[in-house]
């Protein structure tokens, strides 16, 4: 199915900076805690002991209002365009020992090129509010080796460390203080641009066309019935698509990909194969990250906005997405 969010009128370009990310819109408080993984399959001169892969994850603590707090920051976090968001948000550190619920959904939350972990928050944080546990992951570190200029758009080095990311931390996660809590038969997958870029590969591999595939999800679990996994890809970008809904897919897309999209007849194959799409007013491959909410004062270029239109296009792009985002997840998962 596809959707068009054409129902608000272009007015005007709106840089009112806020200074938190939208409220939560579930019944729980949320909770959130760090984690320093480390995967000893992957040793190199970097990392002698195994590559390391910082998470934060947010969860449900129990009913109760969304009050502000200062936010945890990823300082290994390798830097882009983007200046890191120092503001507050309605996740608290917690300890585990908090969580509320069982057999809780999984959300894996991956950033977009060199933008820390925390700034996804509009998200992870409304996800949890309503019974998820979401673990976003740092994928670019400062400690990485530096990449040749002309890997740029191309290589798939970066989009492997990704799934071998998800992989290891999935693996993690079976035996961590959370093996009780989480449901690991109803997984979620977001992405933004290279988050969900390297998405994209991942699931063409696990469709094998020359043979009987009896596999039935992308991670690996030794009892594989009743299985649900499903994938959001907010503005990606690079990457062919699965051309089966063996895995549901739901491209959240910019309203400036929509006309080439209907002009080279990507819209039409998306449809075709069964995925679904939404188009939305005002927005711009920016917008789909906490800055797009805060539009912080200083924009990456002076023709680059995190949102085109007024304020309240601006908040009601966010609404939007979340509940896109929430209703997509439970009607996959549960």
């Amino acid at each position: 199915m596809v959707h068009y969010s054409h129902d608000l009128p272009m007015t005007e370009i709106s840089t009112q900076t806020l200074e938190a990310v939208p409220m939560p819109t579930g019944p729980n408080q949320v909770g959130t805690v760090k984690f320093d993984v480390v995967d000893a399959y992957r040793k190199d001169f970097t990392f002698p002991a195994g590559r390391l892969i910082p998470i934060q994850i947010y969860f449900p603590k129990g009913n109760g209002s969304h009050t502000l707090s200062p936010k945890l920051f990823e300082e290994r976090a390798s830097i882009g365009h983007w200046e890191p968001l120092q503001m507050q948000v309605y996740s608290k550190k917690a300890d585990l020992s908090s969580i509320v619920g069982e057999k809780l959904p999984l959300i894996f939350l991956n950033h977009g090129s060199r933008v820390p972990l925390s700034d996804y928050s509009f998200v992870a944080e409304d996800l949890a509010s309503h019974g998820y546990v979401v673990v976003s992951i740092q994928h670019d570190l400062t400690l990485d080796a530096e990449e040749p200029p002309f890997w740029e758009g191309r290589s798939c080095s970066r989009n492997a460390k990704v799934i071998d990311n998800m992989l290891y931390v999935f693996e993690w996660l079976k035996t961590s203080p959370l093996q009780d809590k989480i449901n690991f038969k109803r997984v979620g997958f977001i992405g933004h641009s290279f988050g969900a870029n390297s998405m994209l590969p991942w699931i063409n591999r696990e469709l094998d066309s020359f043979k009987e595939d009896t596999r039935q999800a992308i991670l690996p679990r030794k009892d594989q019935d009743g299985i649900k996994e499903c994938f959001i890809l907010m503005e990606a970008t690079r990457f062919s698509f699965a051309l089966n809904h063996r895995y549901p897919l739901f491209f959240l897309l910019a309203e400036e990909r929509e006309s080439h999209h209907k002009k080279t007849g990507c819209c039409d194959q998306i449809l075709g194969a069964g995925h679904e799409l939404r188009y939305y007013k005002g927005s711009t491959h920016i917008s789909f990250m906490d800055h797009g909410y805060i539009c912080p004062p200083k924009p990456v270029q002076s023709h680059e906005f995190y949102f085109q239109g007024t304020l309240e296009e601006r908040k009601a792009f966010f609404d939007q997405v979340r509940e896109d985002i929430r209703t997509f997840l439970k009607k996959h998962l549960s």
